[in-house]
């Protein structure tokens, strides 16, 4: 995008090109040499007076940037505790925002329209009532005879694998080891 330098009441000898405004005065006539060579003396000494501000203005933010890092170290403030400040900040302002508060308030009304639909209670019973449905039959199952006969197998099943795994002689079943443990007792000779 360009500017538009001859606009009115834009500072035409400030952002005017050399290969147009070098050879013009103010009014837009010809510049003897002489003129034109004090004229750009005077703009390099202007362009060194703003480069030397400009390196003023760096050096000082440079020294307040340090010092504002090390007044944050002493206080504990690190890049993450800010990170964490304004991402909080951000979701706040965006929650807090009009265009948010607006859409929230329309899909609570859109969800209350549509909860109060007769297709939604159907709905809504069907899957209550099958849920019911559901769960009343894998009561049942659990149960019945079949699933105990399967419970009973995969458990000694896993019992006996997990015995020849660990070579272990225990027993799963308090009472067994119980007794176990009895007749060990009874078979011990008196000392």
């Amino acid at each position: 995008m360009t500017a538009n330098l001859n606009s009115p009441g834009s500072d035409d000898h400030f952002y005017a090109s050399p290969e147009y405004d070098n050879t013009l005065n103010q009014n837009n006539v010809p510049m003897d040499p002489e003129e034109r060579e004090r004229q750009e003396e005077e703009w390099r000494t202007d362009l060194a007076k703003l480069e030397e501000e400009i390196h003023t203005l760096k050096a000082v933010l440079n020294t307040k940037l340090r010092e504002t890092a090390e007044l944050k170290r002493r206080l504990g403030i690190t890049p993450m505790v800010e990170f964490k400040q304004d991402l909080q900040q951000g979701f706040s302002a965006i929650k807090e925002s009009e265009p948010v508060q607006k859409t929230s308030e329309k899909l609570h009304q859109l969800g209350d329209s549509i909860a109060s639909t007769d297709a939604y209670q159907k709905t809504n019973a069907a899957f209550k009532s099958f849920g019911a449905f559901a769960s009343k039959k894998l009561g049942d199952f659990r149960n019945s005879t079949v699933f105990k006969s399967v419970e009973d197998k995969v458990g000694g099943a896993y019992s006996s694998i997990k015995n020849q795994m660990s070579g272990s002689q225990s027993t799963n079943d308090f009472g067994d080891a119980h007794n176990n443990g009895s007749n060990l007792d009874s078979t011990r000779s008196p000392q």
